[in-house]
């Protein structure tokens, strides 16, 4: 199984999603949530891969539409378990596969294994590695669940990694509750999305210089630690603006 994959494809209605817009100098204009599609400056969108992880996942209607949105559907080694839980049949399950069973392999497409037991990439860093090797490096990844089964906070961390490591990819983590997206000297706009939280998690040594408009409590050009003051905003107006003029910080939306 090499080269581009085919899509698979999840029957669903999908729900309505404010609009979500990234304007920065690493991936230009990327629209990270909007059902209408790639619009204008978008041209370099790839396919879209959903990577679902072993911990934690988003509930089963949130997982299924998500799922939906993707071309593909890529599992972190135990993440196979919540997508057979869900009914849904993974293009692809990548990870040393010592948890993966003959059973769960037999229901799996032919091709859809990729061992990788090399003990210097957890299994996240495994599966975004090959998305990209196989739908191409403008491939967008929308990461779901936790990853952390075990409930350990350094394996939750270290995946974050993944976000702050590759700003200039365009890869987004869908949870429970919300959304989030590394941003580095650019700007996220927020369309329709009145009343929903809105964090901003610096993630640089001496913090990230913030302006935030459109929400119940601005900011221009402030610096911002790691810390509780960035953490639930709330978005008032129909258009909010979260910009990042230095630093990179995780930016998390409640939608």
């Amino acid at each position: 199984m090499e080269g581009i994959c085919e899509p698979t494809l999840v029957s669903e209605t999908l729900t309505p999603v404010p609009r979500l817009r990234i304007e920065d100098r690493d991936r230009g204009t990327w629209l990270v949530h909007d059902d209408e599609g790639p619009g204008p400056g978008d041209g370099a969108a790839g396919p879209r891969v959903a990577i679902l992880l072993s911990g934690f996942p988003p509930p089963e209607a949130r997982l299924r539409e998500e799922v939906a949105r993707a071309r593909a559907l890529v599992c972190a080694n135990g993440g196979y378990k919540a997508a057979m839980a869900a009914g849904l049949s993974p293009d692809l399950v990548v990870g040393d596969l010592d948890s993966l069973p003959m059973w769960a392999r037999d229901k799996l497409p032919e091709g859809a294994v990729h061992r990788d037991a090399r003990p210097d990439d957890n299994d996240l860093e495994k599966a975004v590695r090959e998305a990209f090797r196989r739908w191409g490096a403008a491939a967008e990844l929308v990461i779901l669940g936790a990853g952390a089964a075990d409930g350990r906070s350094d394996h939750a961390i270290a995946n974050l990694g993944v976000l702050i490591a590759e700003p200039h990819r365009r890869i987004q983590w869908v949870d429970a509750a919300g959304r989030m997206v590394a941003l580095r000297s650019g700007k996220l706009t927020v369309e329709d999305a009145v009343g929903a939280t809105l964090s901003v998690l610096p993630w640089s040594l001496h913090g990230s210089t913030v302006s935030e408009v459109g929400v119940h409590y601005p900011l221009d050009e402030e610096k911002l630690l790691l810390g509780g003051r960035g953490v639930s905003n709330e978005i008032g107006d129909e258009v909010a603006v979260v910009e990042i003029h230095e630093g990179v910080a995780l930016i998390w939306i409640g939608v």
